[in-house]
């Protein structure tokens, strides 16, 4: 078993990424450093500086380096006898736009593939069929839509998805019908061909 004697933590982040840790590490030789302990590494919300605010467990950050470049300064430690003790996050995500667990289970509800993933109402036998609610809005739901701050909008990846500034979070299929019958001005209107594979598809007469 590795004992780690002397310490050096590390927090990446875009201004110190992998390419900069590698050019310190004759430094922290020299100071005598036996183990690095290094905050999250996985992809993170845009901009973060500490990497506790994941959206992907299977993707090293793009804002710091490359899973190659990981693996390169993992050969290179051990050449020094040098240990790696990893931070992660294992109970709680970011919540963004770029999670794809999150945007899946707002988009497909208790159908979605990482349902049990989260601790959601649909968890709990007295909230079984609540709906479920997230924290995005920065006011109350009226005031943000008389200020025509939330919007119904098509992404090419995405699909019909609501706006809300630069952020975005997809529809339930259930809700693209009520969303393209709007009145005929709305730049949804190119997609009124599609009402009934999509009817046929949520069960909607």
């Amino acid at each position: 078993m590795n004992n780690p004697v002397a310490t050096y933590r590390l927090q990446f982040h875009s201004e110190f990424t992998f390419d900069a840790f590698e050019r310190i590490i004759p430094y922290l030789q020299k100071l005598g450093v036996s183990t690095i302990y290094a905050s999250p590494v996985f992809e993170a919300t845009p901009g973060s500086t500490h990497g506790y605010d994941g959206v992907n467990p299977h993707r090293i950050n793009p804002e710091i380096g490359t899973e190659k470049q990981l693996k390169a300064i993992s050969q290179k430690l051990k050449q020094s006898n040098t240990g790696w003790l990893q931070d992660i996050v294992p109970n709680h995500m970011g919540f963004h736009q770029n999670n794809p667990w999150l945007t899946d289970l707002m988009e497909k509800g208790k159908l979605s593939l990482y349902v049990n993933f989260f601790d959601a109402v649909w968890t709990s036998p007295l909230f079984r069929d609540e709906p479920l609610m997230v924290p995005f809005l920065g006011n109350p739901l009226d005031e943000v839509v008389n200020n025509g701050e939330l919007k119904v909008v098509y992404q090419p990846q995405q699909g019909l998805v609501l706006q809300y500034f630069d952020s975005y979070y997809p529809l339930n299929p259930a809700a693209y019908v009520t969303a393209l019958q709007q009145d005929e001005a709305n730049d949804l209107n190119p997609f009124q061909a599609i009402f009934k594979p999509i009817k046929a598809l949520v069960g909607v007469a």
